[in-house]
């Protein structure tokens, strides 16, 4: 690889750059991430003239134009007649939002979360007391206090804050020089040699932003979008479970890839798409790896509705652990039809056992993982393979495990619950499920003996938060109870005086 080059290029020419459709995003890398905070934090740190890092491009040419990801990320399409292209390795997060802090546009990050860019703004008045206020700020602008980034970088800006006073639009003049004219170190690298690229993406990431185990082996992926296959699997199972990791699914897929030791974690991962890149490459066998990958589709989501409709996980926060989804679907990959009662039998005490007993953490959960792989494989074939295990749990861990932390057991404690159809106080109607497992509100959980009348009995705060003092309720009910007990009250106390 010849040396690189270190340019010192303004934002200015940047965004012309941008609007030229010289940036390409290649399939190793990863899809938008950052969230509103973060790109205010950014502009912020632009103002200041504080370092933001480099960007790392790799300058190459057409034959190299089909590892681009055409979707999955919010730059600017890149532009196939061009003679060159800027494959971004390091740095889209940051261009990112630099082309956003334009176009002010509304755009999902990976996690589904919408982020309005238009509301990006400076602050030029700041009545903070800290010695060095942030002076950008995600949230609705307000008329001369909070000025929408998109207008001081538009080319008609004295327009867009006309009537201004001249102090107020000197202060926004400034904020758009400092934004503009700030030099970003962009490092462009010359190389024909892919592995080289990816190697250098990968030591980049590794060094900076963590990346994933999935990251990883979706760089190393070069035959197939392997990316691209594990956003359109997650896509089509219950929207519940859009939040899961991509290394569960790939974890999954390593369990049933063919001819390879079972194996868990970063290092499987990596030796499944070596194995499978390797196979591809010499033996042309891309439409055996479609055809498994296929299938193992289908299993996965077979699994995830398996959990749902027979185990009450009414999404990926309520499951004991997300491996479950990995190695069950081992079972439905073997076994594409429904299951008989006697493998029903098997999975139930699966299920239960590697929640209560937190089988899938602590210093046994890879031995735990790759038994199962092997069970479910035998119990799909054969049918008549037993689930056994001996990690039997003590009755007291069971009463101090608090529902407010997070753990194996309080998943699978909830799960029973659900599975036990909570209903209404008033009339005994079953409660809909959204009302009582919300993956954004957890007032849907509620003390069965109130805390002071615990206390006065001599129980400890641990007691107040067992799982055993906890049950659904719908957090509306219990609000128009409160409000009912809190009216009775007033008026009690007003008789009395």
């Amino acid at each position: 690889m010849k040396t690189p080059q270190i340019k010192q290029i303004s934002i200015r020419r940047l965004h012309r750059h941008l609007s030229d459709h010289i940036f390409a995003i290649p399939k190793l890398q990863r899809e938008f991430v950052w969230n509103g905070a973060k790109a205010a934090a950014l502009l912020d740190s632009i103002y200041k003239s504080m370092p933001i890092g480099s960007i790392l491009v790799w300058h190459t040419k057409p034959k190299h134009y089909d590892l681009l990801r055409q979707a999955l990320h919010i730059l600017p399409p890149f532009a196939p007649e061009s003679l060159y292209g800027w494959f971004l390795i390091d740095g889209q997060q940051r261009l990112s939002v630099l082309h956003e802090a334009f176009a002010g546009e509304q755009k999902e990050n990976s996690s589904g979360r919408l982020i309005d860019f238009s509301r990006l703004c400076f602050v030029p008045n700041s009545d903070s007391d800290d010695d060095d206020p942030a002076r950008f700020v995600y949230r609705k602008p307000v008329h001369r206090e909070y000025v929408p980034v998109r207008d001081i970088l538009s080319h008609n800006w004295r327009r867009q804050h006309k009537g201004y006073t001249k102090p107020l639009l000197k202060k926004i003049e400034d904020c758009r020089r400092r934004l503009l004219e700030y030099k970003v170190p962009v490092v462009v690298i010359h190389s024909d040699n892919l592995e080289e690229v990816r190697e250098v993406f990968i030591r980049i990431n590794s060094q900076g932003m963590k990346i994933s185990s999935a990251d990883r082996a979706f760089a190393r992926a070069s035959t197939v979008d392997l990316r691209d296959l594990a956003h359109v699997l997650r896509d089509g199972i219950n929207p519940e479970f859009h939040d899961i990791d991509f290394t569960v699914i790939l974890q999954g897929f390593a369990f049933v890839t063919p001819e390879r030791e079972i194996d868990v974690g970063e290092r499987a991962l990596e030796a499944t798409v070596r194995w499978w890149e390797k196979r591809i490459s010499s033996d042309g066998h891309e439409s055996q790896f479609y055809r498994r990958w296929g299938n193992y589709k289908t299993a996965f989501g077979k699994a995830v509705d398996y959990l749902y409709h027979n185990f009450s996980a009414l999404h990926s926060g309520f499951l004991p652990s997300l491996n479950m989804l990995a190695t069950l679907s081992v079972f439905f990959f073997h076994h594409p039809a429904a299951p008989n009662p006697r493998q029903r039998r098997e999975i139930r005490k699966w299920f239960w056992a590697t929640g209560v007993a937190k089988r899938y953490s602590g210093r046994g959960y890879r031995e735990n993982i790759i038994a199962d792989v092997r069970f479910f494989s035998r119990l799909a074939r054969q049918g008549k393979a037993r689930f056994s295990f001996s990690d039997l749990v003590d009755r007291l861990d069971v009463s101090r495990a608090e529902y407010n932390l997070h753990s194996s057991l309080a998943n699978a404690f909830f799960c029973l619950l659900a599975r036990h159809k909570p209903c209404y106080i008033a009339n005994g109607e079953p409660i809909p499920s959204p009302q009582y497992a919300s993956r954004a509100n957890r007032s849907d959980l509620h003390h069965i003996f109130a805390r002071q009348l615990l206390a006065n009995n001599g129980f400890s705060h641990g007691d107040y938060n067992s799982l055993c003092n906890i049950c659904f309720i719908a957090a509306e009910a219990m609000l128009r109870y409160y409000h009912r007990g809190l009216r009775s009250s007033r008026m009690s106390s007003g008789a009395i005086r």
